[in-house]
């Protein structure tokens, strides 16, 4: 025959075995904390998607912009080899007349315009363009006629003998200019150059000559 305990006998039990089993859990902890810091702790693997990288504070300096690639160059022109010979000149200027105020002896008509110019700078001009263009024209014809003989009929009180016994031959006036004599606006002077062959057919030029002029009633005349 079994003897079951009392109530108060399996309260007493309960009651120890409590106290044991809480006293053996307290002994356990502590080892069971060392152990789990002794242990590293293995990170265990997310599935979740990871996290973007934070960005740095600084700010990213803009991406440049793309340069366009630069045209393409035109070739550069080899130098092509000079052609052998005497280098070309350009139109040399044409030199002054010679020291003595006439041009080489000979240049024919080309030669005119550097006589012209010669004259040109002697004295400064004083009379109007016209005015002078005038008179040289009027020189000339009368030089014409005091060197050949053709024409003395127009100026009857200056050529007194129409007669010339040794006229000129190719008589050309290579260049005159008319200035007036001594200030006065009546008075002029032209002074010419001129070139032809005499009786013994001996040509020459720069020849110098002149022909003095004066203003009657609005009419300009030789005279001696």
């Amino acid at each position: 025959m079994t003897t079951r305990p009392a109530p108060y006998t399996r309260l007493l039990l309960t009651g120890l075995l409590l106290v044991l089993a809480g006293a053996v859990t307290l002994l356990a902890r502590p080892q069971d904390r060392s152990q789990d810091a002794a242990t590293p702790a293995v990170p265990t693997p997310s599935l979740a998607t990871p996290a973007e990288p934070r960005t740095s504070a600084v700010p990213t300096p803009p991406a440049s912009p793309p340069t366009t690639a630069p045209a393409a160059q035109t070739p550069a022109r080899t130098a092509q080899p000079r052609a052998e010979g005497p280098p070309s000149h350009e139109p040399a200027v044409e030199p002054d007349p010679v020291p003595s105020g006439i041009p080489v002896s000979g240049d024919g008509p080309g030669g005119d315009h550097a006589i012209q110019r010669l004259l040109d700078r002697t004295t400064p001009a004083d009379l109007p363009p016209d005015t002078q263009r005038h008179l040289v024209a009027l020189a000339t014809r009368v030089w014409i006629a005091e060197t050949t003989g053709r024409g003395r009929a127009t100026w009857p009180k200056y050529f007194t003998d129409t007669s010339l016994r040794a006229p000129y031959h190719y008589v050309r006036v290579q260049a005159a200019i008319a200035r007036r004599t001594d200030g006065h606006d009546d008075q002029a002077v032209v002074r010419l150059v001129w070139a032809g062959a005499g009786a013994a057919d001996d040509f020459q030029d720069g020849r110098l000559a002149q022909v003095r002029l004066t203003l009657h009633r609005n009419v300009w005349d030789p005279i001696r």
